[in-house]
């Protein structure tokens, strides 16, 4: 780790705290800030070799630990049952207060730090959400209309950019194909359930194009024989960057939200042009993918630029596309880039928000 990186903690609530890395403020005070939410299984720590590359870039890398991931609050009993409720008020309330706490944060880091604001795509906050992570920044601004006014004004002199990158099809509310084999995630042990999710997340998928947008020119289910991302790691170090017991727990409960809620928050981030107008109606989002991240990852990407053209088959009848939405298809780089290539990745990352 660098020695200029830190890691902090930040209350985002009377009995709330989120720890992250922060890579430091750049010289000048004229840079970009990213903020990272990570995945599923992996902690805020894997971000960690592109800290060393964010200043000569002019970039801030802040990368948190989610709910669940020590140090950061766990969640409380409460917490879970919204979660695990089963109805739809239930789950779409927790997502709400995802929101509200990673907004919070956001914007406090921001006055705390007086890092500058956005002009345009340059300065102030992109938000990164990569994986599972992604639902949370779907969840910000699909649930802008629940921040308290203090933090939505100051909300909007920050953050300009919102990136998912590797978001699952069924996270934006659209169901998997057929053709993906979701077995792994019924292997009822969760240490060997976790053990194959990341031989599938870590792997290199040979697809014939990932620019096609032909379903029959993705590889869902068989790896590349290219040796896998991580596995240069020690199951010590390996242990530091994960944690098997919230991945069988609080991040397997957010796969089981019900898919209709799903659909909604999709909705109301990126097809609702009522809640677009009225709030940060300049907030641009960004996708990317992978060129050899999971097929599922790719095909989620190509189903939703469809949506934008006509959302209403999957979306509603009331759906319209409402905010300026663009996408980067990368034609190399595992779901793991940001590990195996951290200069390209970041390249990819800035290359993306400027779309």
């Amino acid at each position: 780790m660098p020695t200029s990186t830190q890691f902090e903690s930040l209350i985002t609530s009377d009995d709330v705290s989120y720890s992250y890395f922060d890579s430091g403020e750049v010289p000048g005070n004229t840079y970009t800030t990213l903020v990272f939410v990570h995945g599923m299984g992996f902690n805020g720590g894997v971000f960690r070799k592109l800290f060393p590359l964010a200043t000569a870039r002019r970039l801030r890398i802040v990368s948190l630990y989610r709910r669940d991931y020590n140090p950061t609050t766990s969640f409380r009993d409460a917490d879970l049952a919204s979660l695990a409720s089963g109805t739809v008020e239930g789950q779409e309330n927790f997502l709400r207060s995802q929101a509200v706490e990673i907004a919070t944060f956001l914007v406090t880091f921001a006055r705390e730090q007086r890092i500058p604001p956005a002009q345009g795509a340059s300065g102030g906050i992109a938000l990164m959400g990569w994986s599972l992570g992604s639902l949370h920044t779907h969840a910000v601004v699909a649930y802008l209309d629940a921040l308290p006014s203090s933090i939505l004004s100051d909300l909007g002199k920050y953050l300009h950019t919102m990136v998912s990158h590797d978001v699952g099809a069924v996270n934006i509310g659209i169901p998997n194909p057929p053709i993906y084999n979701i077995d792994l995630w019924f292997e009822p042990d969760v240490e060997k359930r976790f053990n194959l999710f990341y031989e599938w997340a870590t792997a290199y998928f040979p697809h014939k194009n990932v620019t096609s947008g032909n379903i029959d020119d993705l590889e869902f289910n068989e790896f590349s024989n290219k040796t896998h991302s991580m596995h240069e790691l020690s199951s010590e170090e390996l242990a530091e960057l994960t944690s098997a017991k919230t991945f069988g727990a609080s991040d397997t409960l957010l796969l089981y939200i019900q898919p209709d809620v799903f659909n909604t928050m999709a909705r109301r981030a990126i097809f609702n042009t009522a809640l677009a107008e009225k709030f940060l109606p300049n907030l641009r989002v960004r996708y990317m993918c992978g060129g050899a991240s999971p097929g599922v990852l790719v095909w989620a990407l190509h189903e939703l630029r469809k949506c934008l053209a006509d959302p209403k088959p999957i979306y509603g009848p009331d759906a319209e596309k409402a905010r300026d939405v663009k996408f980067n298809f990368q034609t190399g780089g595992n779901h793991f880039v940001f590990w195996d290539e951290p200069e390209v990745a970041l390249d990819h990352y800035i290359a993306t928000i400027n779309l």
